[in-house]
């Protein structure tokens, strides 16, 4: 595009555009690309100007397209950031940067990238590619324009991926469909949202994409000529009501007719609603006149009835939805102003001033307000990365529900939230202390998944408090960053003790009196030496594992010891004989707060080993146990303590539930000389379940068993025996 071209595309709307300030960010922006070429072939700056003339069809202000212009100098060319603002201004140098800052940032979003095979691997893939989400979000929230030029960017970048490499045209499609589309959405940006997703799924899904392609096509002549004669009735219709519009026929978006295929299992020719109509009128009473005479007119669906400008989404976009029957066929309808449609396509950028260069109206700046608040929720959201990356897809992209609190006030949720979201979105003491809800009336679980026109009750009570399990269903960004604060709060007031205690733990250790050292100025000295603002900081970093008490005990021990009043190992008996434990860390000091975890369940006579976890004590782990992270400095050394004789001395063992699988034949008395040779070995079988073979083909049958053994040698021989059985193909231990 010239400039000649652009300049009279920006002044079709902005008459008083800064048109030298224009030409000379564009033959800035030709000169500094000069030399460099595209893969197609085709000069580097034909891409400058295209995203120009992208924003300036969003009728965008004279610095961003001039921003637009020069998108990629800071980046591709030896210019400056400091050249570029005393040359164009502080403005457009700040939208230039802020989009080289978001080109910084590769997200992968393949499943899993390329030669990553360990289970650590993965963890630090999925957590990398979390920050990079998170800085994205960050660089976008600084200043909208930043992320309206982006948006023209990588349109023009997928309308010619085809030049890049299949590899390269799998990445950054995928990146635009979970990343930009999602964006583009939130901002109502309709028009470039079906554009990036209908180009990403080309690209992602090449044969899925011709396939219906070429189905549109067949009946293409036939479908207009319908939807013409749908208009002159609905034009007939209107009239008679003194309704003046205009009424025009739209396609389903490929990308959104697979997505229906795929989410209802309906195959291309049982899609009834391929086309829609847009009926655009000059007022709000119009609307609903239209809507009126539709349903006098034509039976329709009750339940894809939308009222969207009564109550408008929160990307502002405002529409009546309906679908009438012709003679049984299904016609979607949409009714809207002409204010209304322009918000439709252009979202945001319809409120936007091409002077200033803001928001101008109310409903611009509560977008914008919108967007921001969701991005810093999500960007709080301290869980794993992968629930990280899923609330990110959940805020931007789902559709919404709306409730109603018991007064009438309506509350916007994301659709798929819980009794336990809402309950967050009032109040975060509300969330905290939830304890159950009513929903229409009829008491619900909190987990309740709410539906629009659902008016919800809240109950609380002033001693509850958020549980874990809540992280596994809650959706919205904003509960799940409440709930984990928290936790956070909880737990570091947990790691301050633990902490205290292995630090006391390893002073009686090296002879020397915790009393005397745990508050000495010497140990605040060494918290300072480790950069620590005080003493809770370092209880609370060797209380979760980031700091070893070993390391501060050899910091602080004095050239000569000073011994307790009493020898560390008669303590350590008085305390044992008070509190006997399963579990003890080495040289026999037992602090408490420890946990056998389920995961792998572990007995005496396993190795094991015990890892710090953040706050919440030490949890003790089969020695092969996969869920122990590759973190050396959490690992402590543990060992199975001997389990106490009650006063006579014949306290009866302890006895842990194991399970076990049998893999055997499928005959006659399989299962009772099974449950013999268990009984034979005074072992006790708590439940089993006996079926046919799920686990290897060349079994017949398999034995699911949970018995009660004293430990792994025990456990050893029972299995032993049973694999002695004939017909018995297989004994595991099952986690």
């Amino acid at each position: 595009m010239s400039i000649k071209s652009l300049v009279s595309q920006i002044q079709t709307y902005n008459p008083d555009a800064e048109v030298e300030l224009l030409e000379r960010c564009y033959r800035f922006a030709q000169e500094a690309h000069e030399g460099q070429q595209r893969k197609s072939g085709e000069p580097y700056f034909t891409h400058c100007a295209k995203t120009a003339e992208i924003l300036a069809e969003l009728r965008l202000d004279t610095h961003t397209i001039c921003a637009g212009l020069m998108h990629d100098v800071l980046e591709d060319t030896r210019i400056t950031r400091q050249e570029m603002q005393v040359r164009f201004g502080a403005n457009i140098a700040n939208l230039v940067e802020g989009v080289t800052k978001i080109g910084q940032y590769k997200p992968n979003v393949t499943s899993q990238a390329p030669g990553i095979t360990s289970t650590i691997d993965r963890r630090v893939h999925r957590k990398r590619q979390a920050e990079t989400y998170r800085k994205l979000l960050l660089a976008t929230a600084e200043d909208m324009r930043v992320i309206l030029i982006k948006l023209a960017d990588r349109l023009h970048n997928m309308e010619t991926l085809g030049f890049l490499s299949s590899e390269k045209c799998q990445s950054v499609a995928k990146e635009t469909l979970e990343i930009y589309a999602p964006i583009a959405h939130r901002l109502g940006l309709w028009r470039i949202m079906g554009r990036l997703e209908d180009l990403a799924f080309k690209h992602l899904y090449p044969v899925e994409y011709r396939k219906i392609a070429e189905l549109l096509n067949q009946k293409l002549a036939e479908r207009e000529a319908y939807c013409e004669k749908m208009v002159r009735q609905i034009r007939q219709e209107l009239e008679t009501r003194d309704v003046f519009a205009d009424i025009h026929g739209r396609t389903k978006h490929i990308y959104s007719i697979y997505q229906k295929m795929q989410q209802k299992g309906t195959p291309f020719s049982e899609i009834r609603d391929l086309i829609g109509l847009r009926i655009l009128v000059k007022t709000e009473a119009d609307c609903y006149i239209a809507l009126g005479a539709l349903h006098h007119k034509w039976n329709y669906h009750p339940d894809r009835l939308r009222d969207w400008i009564g109550q408008p989404k929160k990307n502002g976009y405002q529409s009546l939805h309906t679908t009438i029957l012709d003679d049984g066929k299904p016609v979607e309808i949409q009714i809207r102003t002409y204010q209304m449609h322009k918000v439709a396509e252009d979202g945001i950028a319809a409120h936007w001033s091409y002077k200033e260069g803001i928001p101008t109206t109310k409903q611009g700046r509560s977008i914008f307000a919108s967007y921001k608040q969701i991005l810093e929720d999500i960007q709080e959201t301290q869980d794993s990365p992968h629930h990280f990356v899923e609330s990110m897809k959940l805020e931007l992209f789902q559709d919404e529900v709306y409730v109603f609190s018991p007064k009438g006030d309506l509350f916007t949720l994301p659709a798929g939230a819980t009794a336990i979201d809402f309950a967050y979105k009032i109040h975060t003491d509300i969330g905290h202390t939830c304890v159950g809800a009513e929903v229409n009336g009829a008491v619900a679980p909190i987990r309740r998944v709410l539906q629009s026109g659902d008016q919800v009750n809240i109950r609380t009570q002033s001693n509850g408090k958020p549980s874990r399990s809540w992280l596994s269903y809650v959706k919205t960004a904003t509960a799940r960053s409440k709930i984990n604060q928290w936790f956070r709060e909880k737990d570091r007031a947990d790691a301050l003790e633990l902490g205290k205690k292995f630090l006391a733990a390893e002073l009686r250790v090296s002879y020397l009196n915790s009393r005397d050292y745990l508050n000495s100025p010497k140990l605040l000295d060494i918290a300072k030496q480790l950069k620590l603002k005080n003493l809770e900081e370092l209880y609370v970093r060797i209380g979760n594992g980031n700091e070893s008490a070993t390391h501060v005990v050899n910091l602080l021990k004095p050239e000569v010891p000073k011994p307790e009043t009493a020898h560390p190992e008669k303590i350590d008996q008085r305390k044992r004989a008070e509190s006997p434990s399963a579990i003890q860390l080495e040289n026999d000091i037992d602090l408490g707060m420890m946990r056998i975890m389920k995961c792998c369940n572990p007995i005496p006579g396993d190795p094991v080993v015990g890892y710090i976890t953040r706050g919440r004590g030490v949890s003790v782990h089969r020695a092969d146990c996969i869920r122990i992270l590759d973190e050396p400095e959490r690992l402590l050394a543990v060992k199975w303590s001997e389990r106490p004789l009650s006063e006579n001395g014949n306290h009866p063992p302890a006895v842990y539930p194991i399970k076990i699988l049998v893999e055997c034949n499928d005959q006659p008395g399989m299962l009772g000389e099974i449950t013999t040779a268990i009984a034979q070995s005074k072992v006790n079988i708590r439940c089993g379940i006996f079926q046919p073979s799920a686990a290897h083909y060349d079994a017949e049958a398999s034995d699911n068993l949970t018995i009660d053994v004293t430990g792994a040698e025990q456990l050893d021989e029972v299995m032993q025996t049973i694999r002695g059985l004939k017909g018995v193909q297989r004994v595991t231990r099952r986690s």
